[in-house]
């Protein structure tokens, strides 16, 4: 028996709501994940993100953004029909953004940002950063948050 779209949406925010992550979007950085909110009529599931200040992050196109001073990022994210989810990721399903909540691969990672050579650009970082996703196999089999025949 399957679970409700409203069901799963109540199992993504049990598993992530509060948590740390590792927020992957053309660059990448350490965040924590709130106010996830789910709207199973409409297809559609949101969440706030702030960035947690750790040393070696920002990397990619994060580190690109101005800054006034030295004020934690925040924005918020959204996830539609192909929105999708496992225990321990959460991709917009389509494309941008991804956030990894394993402890071993957010551990793992920033110990791999922390000994970044300081001449070490912030691009060739990032693909260090994907490759680190890649080789520890991060990107475990997902599920749609909105079960809909395709």
């Amino acid at each position: 028996m399957s679970l409700s779209d409203e069901a799963r949406v109540k199992q993504l925010q049990g598993l992530f709501e509060g948590r740390e992550a590792i927020y992957i979007e053309y660059g990448a950085l350490r965040a924590k994940v709130s106010k996830i909110k789910g709207d199973p009529a409409e297809l559609s599931i949101r969440a706030e993100v702030k960035e947690i200040p750790t040393a070696g992050f920002p990397v990619g196109s994060f580190s690109e953004i101005p800054r006034r001073g030295r004020k934690p990022l925040r924005w918020n994210i959204a996830g539609s029909y192909l929105t999708a989810f496992s225990e321990y990721r959460w991709c917009m399903g389509y494309g941008g953004w991804s956030l990894f909540f394993a402890p071993k691969i957010v551990d793992g990672i920033l110990s791999l940002v922390r000994q970044f050579p300081d001449n070490l650009d912030s691009h060739q970082r990032y693909v260090e950063v994907c490759c680190y996703l890649q080789v520890h196999k991060a990107y475990q089999p997902t599920q749609r948050v909105f079960a809909r025949d395709s």
